[in-house]
């Protein structure tokens, strides 16, 4: 594949919408069909875009060429579609959560795997230079032994915004709530700093939505290498961060808001401030809506990077099926009032 990669997007809802503009953006891809249950949708964004649109993403896949689907439908969705395009040889960038059970996480990695297709999930903030550099530092030694890792995701979104999708704040549609849908950027940079958790104590509950999940979630994190940690969630702060992660290692400190460095101290090393890194607005605490498309461009130019060089992506389709299950293991303690062991 050295031309153009032909991309195709399932789902044409506000996600859709960012994977389109972000294909757009890059000169190594083209657009060449949409798709949505409801044609009005899949036709504006083709009209915009000016790509072919399908109702049905088994007929698109029959009739168009396509190396690389983008699927950005409800979360509980997405089991079929990566069946449906695994099966004719088509690559496949599902945005976060892969899916929302473990079962169907893995479904979903192993067919891709039989036929032989590459499989990411969305977790577009691992591009962003400042946590590019986190990771860099934790595979360089320089934070010693870790001791501490934290993350928050403090947020708001209104009842509007879960009345108004349908599926948004449902067990079936969404999964779960503020951790599954909002907060599983955060699950995703922790493991990939910390490393793999040994188990979980959590608590949640709906404080100030009317929604079949949580809105407010807060747990507690033991890790495989000893480390402690802890696991923070809400959509129901109007004045939120967004998103915050602490690393503090027996040689090292990082703290990161929302992508600016706000502190990033190490004893092997010459002290960096926040003007080192560059820093990129992310996310608003208050709005679901992504303005800037950059990360989405990076991880998607990715996925194509590893489809011609037959290598994994940088975030696999296992990555996301890792996030899902620390995610819903947090779930099952704050269920039970219990302590969820996930490796001895």
């Amino acid at each position: 594949m050295t031309k153009k990669a032909r991309m195709a997007v399932v789902g044409c809802g506000a996600i859709g919408r960012v994977h389109a503009r972000a294909i757009a953006g890059l000169d190594q891809a083209e657009l060449v069909a949409v798709c949505d249950v409801f044609e009005e949708s899949a036709a504006k964004l083709a009209n915009e875009f000016g790509c072919k649109h399908y109702t049905d993403y088994r007929k698109m896949f029959d009739e168009e060429e396509i190396d690389l689907v983008s699927v950005c439908t409800p979360s509980g969705t997405r089991l079929d579609i990566c069946e449906a395009a695994s099966s004719r040889k088509v690559n496949i960038l599902v945005e976060k959560p892969l899916d929302i059970t473990v079962e169907r996480c893995a479904k979903i990695v192993e067919m891709c795997e039989s036929a032989g297709v590459k499989l990411g999930t969305v977790f577009q903030l691992r591009f962003t230079p400042a946590f590019k550099q986190l990771k860099e530092a934790e595979q360089r030694g320089l934070f010693g032994k870790m001791i501490l890792g934290n993350s928050q995701t403090i947020c708001f979104r209104s009842q509007e915004y879960y009345d108004g999708g349908g599926w948004r704040g449902t067990k079936a549609g969404d999964g779960g709530g503020a951790l599954m849908n909002q907060g599983i950027h955060s699950v995703d940079l922790l493991l990939w700093v910390m490393g793999d958790v040994k188990a979980v104590s959590a608590d949640k509950a709906s404080l100030t939505h009317d929604i079949e999940v949580e809105d407010t979630v807060s747990a507690t994190i033991e890790f495989v290498s000893g480390a402690m940690g802890s696991v923070q969630a809400t959509t129901s702060v109007k004045h939120g961060i967004d998103k915050r992660l602490e690393i503090f290692g027996e040689n090292g400190t990082v703290i990161i808001d929302g992508e600016n460095v706000v502190m990033w101290e190490f004893e092997d090393e010459p002290s960096q401030g926040a003007h080192d890194i560059e820093t990129r607005e992310g996310i608003s605490a208050k709005s679901p809506l992504i303005e800037d498309v950059w990360g989405h461009q990076q991880q998607i130019s990715d996925m194509i990077r590893a489809i011609r060089e037959d290598t994994e992506p940088l975030v696999s389709g296992r990555d996301g099926m890792k996030a899902v299950e620390l995610v819903l293991a947090i779930y099952e303690s704050a269920r039970t009032g219990k302590r969820v062991v996930l490796a001895e």
